[in-house]
């Protein structure tokens, strides 16, 4: 099966209309399905927690460093970016993902999980998923061109719930094809699989970016959280490429040796060379273009010092305890 650039253009048309008609249903028809209301609701849930707890760095909600661009950032991100276009590329990539498959004599889903339990096709989704996003994380650090996108997201030096949509609509780029990995092995038709992953991969990503102080205990090698997932913002960090790539489930990290949550030392929050970056939206989202066809000497995302990534024995030592000290 071959796709011509006429049907092409022709679903790029077709589904720009259908994102505008059914954001617009969305709107007036809210449920617990309905990922706009998901969306607004982990916004409560996740900023309600920043109002009630404790705070993990002294800076204050309302006012902090980039507080009023991370709220810009949530709209554009969440809302205006799929209804000027987006939306419809993606659909566009997904039609030549499928056509792909065709063309080679595959069709979907190439797993057949349905004869599972239901709980046990969604881990599996789940897992699938979580670890193309740490995959696809882990790429934005790795490669010096993505870097250059992911950046933005980086050089924020005040972390709040908010922070978590402040990033480059390129990387969109990368995330987005991917996850026709777990898609295409499964199926396309997981609609409530989805909708239980918005609810649980959205709150622990906003929660990770939450400016809250909470004894994580073991926790901590399971799930990302304020505690793990600051120290990936850190500059203060082992390595060049960062540590703590995790989307849902800090396993990842773990089994790959990106682990990192040292005792009695602070992550100090950034990019070396944050002052290059911009301080507004538009700046922010020319940056990156400049900066990949400008040469010069790649900037280290993190500190290169000797300290290494949590040892095997400390692991399980904490492991054994069912606890991590602080």
């Amino acid at each position: 099966m071959s796709i011509t650039l006429q049907e092409i253009k022709e679903s790029f048309t077709s589904n720009f209309s259908f994102y505008l008609d059914s954001f617009f249903y969305l709107l007036k028809n809210p449920s617990w399905d309905n990922p706009f209301y998901i969306i607004l609701c982990i916004y409560f849930i996740t900023f309600s927690l920043e109002v009630i707890l404790p705070k993990k760095e002294k800076y204050p909600l309302l006012e902090r460093k980039g507080f009023k661009l991370d709220i810009f950032y949530l709209f554009f991100i969440d809302f205006l970016l799929m209804a000027i276009g987006f939306y419809a590329m993606v659909s566009v990539v997904e039609k030549i993902f499928l056509g792909s498959l065709l063309f080679f004599g595959i069709s979907t889903p190439i797993l057949n999980i349905e004869v599972l339990p239901e709980l046990v096709q969604f881990l599996i989704f789940f897992i699938l998923v979580d670890f193309v996003q740490f995959l696809g994380h882990y790429l934005l650090h790795r490669i010096d061109f993505l870097w250059e996108f992911h950046k933005i997201h980086h050089a924020q030096e005040q972390l709040g719930f908010a922070s978590t949509r402040h990033f480059h609509w390129f990387e969109y780029i990368v995330f987005k094809p991917l996850l026709y990995i777990p898609f295409g092995l499964l199926g396309f038709g997981v609609k409530y699989y989805v909708v239980y992953y918005l609810w649980i991969g959205l709150f622990f990503t906003f929660l990770s970016h939450c400016n809250v102080k909470i004894n994580w205990g073991f926790s901590n090698y399971i799930f990302i959280n304020p505690d793990t997932h600051f120290w990936h913002h850190s500059k203060n960090g082992p390595g060049k490429f960062g540590v703590n790539f995790a989307s849902v489930l800090n396993v990842w990290d773990l089994l790959f040796g990106t682990f990192y949550l040292p005792e009695n030392k602070k992550p100090q929050l950034g990019v070396h060379d944050i002052k290059e970056i911009p301080n507004g939206f538009l700046g922010q989202m020319i940056h990156p273009f400049k900066s990949v066809f400008r040469k010069k000497p790649q900037t280290p995302q993190s500190e290169i010092v000797s300290t290494t990534m949590m040892n095997k024995e400390k692991i399980k030592k904490s492991i054994k305890k069912g606890t991590i000290k602080k």
